[in-house]
């Protein structure tokens, strides 16, 4: 292997060829490696929560209700209540998460 630039001078001791001015690339220490910003999360989660409305909501679970969102009315059975959502099964194969806060009312049968 040549040891001459192509200047025709030898290449400095401790030095790669193809890095005449500087040192070759040395392998990064982890503590000293880029680090990848991180996604920023939030602080705190805040849900609105309404007990006496989602109580009510659970004395419904399992029962066919309708339930009128600002979008329009949903009718199904109700298959979960959680303090922001609640799940509502319609059809065989098919489950609607909707949020409390776009719940208008809900109509089931009396208690």
């Amino acid at each position: 292997m040549n040891n001459q630039n192509h200047f025709g001078y030898p290449a400095p001791t401790g030095y790669a060829p193809g890095y005449y001015a500087y040192p070759p690339p040395q392998p990064i220490s982890p503590n000293y490696a880029p680090r990848i910003p991180a996604i920023p999360q939030p602080a705190h989660y805040a849900a609105l929560v309404e007990p006496v409305f989602i109580e009510h909501l659970l004395r419904h679970k399992g029962a066919k209700v309708v339930i009128m969102t600002t979008a329009g009315k949903v009718d199904g059975i109700l298959s979960g209540v959680a303090v922001d959502h609640l799940q509502l099964t319609v059809g065989d194969h098919k489950a609607l998460h909707i949020r409390l806060a776009e719940v208008v009312y809900f109509e089931g049968v009396p208690f």
